[in-house]
């Protein structure tokens, strides 16, 4: 990765954490935002409350459009926004680039793939509570940020990617390949997504006005990993799920409080294509009541 600069698409919750951690800790970070979520990180800097509840105030350039080449672009848009944001990003500037996508679900990568040929699309997943309470203001909830950079195969710009996210103080796990790292994540946050969702409340109101249905959709993408090809331990799952404390909000629920689209072709797409609807039903029922067919 001779090019040292990162460039973020989409500093939301996701992206404008880890822009103001990479920033904070003296890399080259560029943002890529709508025009006035762009202006108004220039003229005021990007604000986040990290974890641990200290607070950083950086200013990366924040732009509508990728100025330059760049060794290393983050995707942290939401999946039913990446067509459009894809076009802030000339294909130019990333050839010969590493290309880390963190959306949730697994169709993504081809999308990518397809729109920028000449560089190198690794699979990342991030796990971590965060909101976007303004443009350019973060606020992280959850205690941990924790990554995951798909690193099989002897690929130099995984292995450079994941190094400057660690650098950066992010935990992050390398090692696995592309199927478990997304189905891993798959795997966690279906159930915690369309839980609390579905009951429109954190997870300890949804889980007793549901009671069973977190650990039945636990099961049912577990499932589905495996008929992906990833073997997902269930018990990591159950164990993640345990952790979540119960006003843990989902990002899917954010967004329906707020009328914005609902993930649900990304999170629960992917497992109703792998078991069928015989095989998914809670999945499937719960689909069918955040959007009827």
């Amino acid at each position: 990765m001779s090019n040292e600069r990162i460039a973020i698409l989409g500093p939301g919750a996701v992206g404008g954490l880890l822009a103001a951690r990479l920033s904070a800790h003296g890399a080259d970070v560029t943002v890529l935002a709508r025009a006035a979520t762009a202006a108004a990180i220039a003229a005021g800097g990007l604000r986040a409350r990290l974890g641990d509840g200290t607070r950083v105030t950086t200013r990366p350039h924040a732009v509508a459009r990728l100025d330059g080449p760049v060794g290393l672009l983050l995707v942290a848009v939401k999946a039913t926004e990446l067509d459009a944001a894809l076009e802030r990003v000339d294909a130019a500037h990333v050839a010969g680039a590493t290309v880390v996508p963190l959306l949730n679900g697994v169709d993504h990568m081809a999308t990518l793939r397809a729109a920028f040929p000449r560089a190198d699309v690794v699979a990342g997943a991030i796990s971590v509570e965060a909101t976007r309470t303004a443009p350019g203001a973060i606020e992280q909830h959850s205690p941990f940020c924790e990554l995951a950079v798909a690193t099989d195969g002897g690929r130099p710009g995984a292995e450079a990617a994941a190094a400057r996210l660690a650098a950066a103080g992010f935990t992050v796990r390398t090692g696995d390949g592309e199927r478990l790292v997304l189905w891993r994540k798959l795997a966690l946050l279906a159930p915690f997504a369309l839980t609390t969702t579905s009951a429109s409340a954190p997870l300890g109101a949804a889980r007793r006005a549901y009671p069973g249905r977190l650990e039945a959709l636990a099961i049912e993408s577990v499932a589905a990993a495996a008929a992906s090809g990833a073997a997902v331990d269930p018990g990591h799952i159950q164990a993640r799920l345990a952790l979540f404390s119960d006003d843990a909000r989902s990002s899917m629920l954010k967004d329906r409080e707020a009328g914005r689209p609902l993930e649900l072709a990304a999170i629960a797409g992917p497992i109703l294509r792998a078991l069928g609807d015989d095989d998914a039903p809670v999945t499937r029922a719960v689909v069918d009541e955040l959007a009827p067919r």
